[in-house]
């Protein structure tokens, strides 16, 4: 019985580390997105006019927005999943920077 009680608390921490994990790749995926709109804004300075620039941010903002809560929306409906999915791609990216 003592067993299953450290199975279950060690099962316990280690979805708490993978929501961890998951809230870290959430994170910089967003910071890699407003690092790529920062970017993408650079480049069409010189292209178009302040309008269109404007126009065209808030397009990008609004597409970004959009995605974040798409994957807020999946982690909620299907937590168990997400947890699976961020363990999979962990163990993928460890084993791809031991190489």
């Amino acid at each position: 019985m003592a067993a299953q009680d450290l199975n279950l608390e060690s099962l316990k921490k280690d979805i708490d580390s993978l929501k961890s994990d998951l809230k870290d790749i959430v994170k910089s995926i967003k910071d890699i997105g407003a690092k790529q709109i920062e970017a993408g804004k650079d480049k069409i300075l010189d292209h178009l006019d302040t309008e269109e620039i404007k126009k065209y941010i808030d397009e990008l903002k609004a597409k970004g927005k959009d995605g974040i809560e798409t994957v807020n929306d999946t982690i909620k409906e299907d937590p168990i999943k997400s947890v699976a999915i961020a363990a999979g791609v962990g163990f993928l990216l460890a084993w791809i920077l031991k190489k």
